[in-house]
């Protein structure tokens, strides 16, 4: 079993590798496997596949799906994979459209939490808030955030933290580290919000640097309690994914390609990601990614909020 892991995780991140390892254990579950030196690779594929179709939830079923093809595939079991790959994604997106058609009736309007945000008086809440409504990143995003009173050379600050300071009146967000940041790279916003301004310079107080969060002993926090870290200070009690999909539904109202395009844009993710993830207008179709000949393609370095 052990040696089995060893091969799937190979040279993935710590994150990445703890997701395998267990969606790995899971699989063995499923497959029945009690006996731990008995092997995954050494079953009949049909009847691993055949096994995982008894698992209800498409996502939990596709999170062993790709351990399975890390161990099955080649020339021979390529045909059989990539069908059984698509029917879990037409399966994920059924799924993802019943739930959002759901979370449809259920979640505020954008200008009821958009209100909200304008009133919240707390300067962390209203940070948070703020840059995941209007900012549109994750929340693992702030964790990670350095604030300045100033600054005077970008390239000096630490690569392995976000970082906002003041300028000119404005707010300068800068990200180095987020989901896609390998990607995408570094990711700059101009906030040129007045009461945004003075929520970071009433936090600073006489500081001219905090960290926006951190553990008592100084340490970041670590990436899997971010989320329960973080429940306390969301406004209306929603989630990051939850505002993604008011934002989402706000746009398709709006009917604006461009705001698609900027969401993508400052999330670090494609279109098509957004669109199957966050979408709740029922679209049944699998988004693309294929660019046409009249479809805006120019993305923006800076955005202005």
């Amino acid at each position: 079993m052990e040696k089995e892991l060893k091969l799937i995780i190979g040279e993935l991140g710590e994150s990445s590798a703890k997701t395998y390892g267990n969606s790995y254990k899971r699989l063995r579950v499923v497959l029945e496997l009690k006996d731990k030196r008995k092997p995954v690779k050494k079953m009949s594929l049909d009847n691993i596949i055949e096994k995982l179709n008894t698992v209800e939830n498409p996502n939990t079923k596709y999170s062993m799906f790709v351990v399975i093809k890390k161990l099955f595939f080649n020339e021979t079991n390529k045909e059989k994979l990539n069908s059984f790959d698509q029917q879990i994604r037409k399966e994920k997106r059924q799924h993802q459209i019943k739930k959002n058609g759901v979370l449809k009736k259920e979640l505020p309007t954008y200008k009821v939490l958009n209100d909200a945000v304008k009133k919240e008086t707390d300067p962390i809440k209203y940070l948070i808030n703020f840059i995941i409504l209007k900012v549109n990143t994750r929340i693992s995003d702030i964790a990670y955030i350095d604030l300045h009173k100033s600054v005077e050379n970008e390239d000096g600050l630490a690569k392995d933290r976000n970082h906002i300071y003041i300028k000119d009146g404005k707010v300068v967000f800068i990200r180095n580290v987020y989901k896609t940041a390998k990607t995408y790279g570094q990711k700059k916003n101009i906030i040129a919000v007045k009461k945004f301004v003075e929520m970071v310079k009433k936090l600073l107080g006489e500081k001219d640097k905090t960290s926006l969060f951190s553990k008592k002993n100084g340490e970041s926090i670590a990436v899997g309690a971010i989320g329960s870290y973080f429940r306390k200070y969301m406004l209306l009690e929603l989630t990051e994914s939850e505002i993604m999909k008011i934002v989402l539904k706000h746009i398709d109202d709006a009917g604006s390609y461009d705001m698609l395009r900027r969401v993508a844009q400052n999330r670090g993710t494609s279109v098509a990601t957004l669109l199957k993830e966050y979408d709740i207008s029922f679209v049944k179709d699998e988004p693309t990614n294929v660019i046409t000949q009249n479809q805006d393609v120019k993305q923006d370095v800076t955005v202005e909020v």
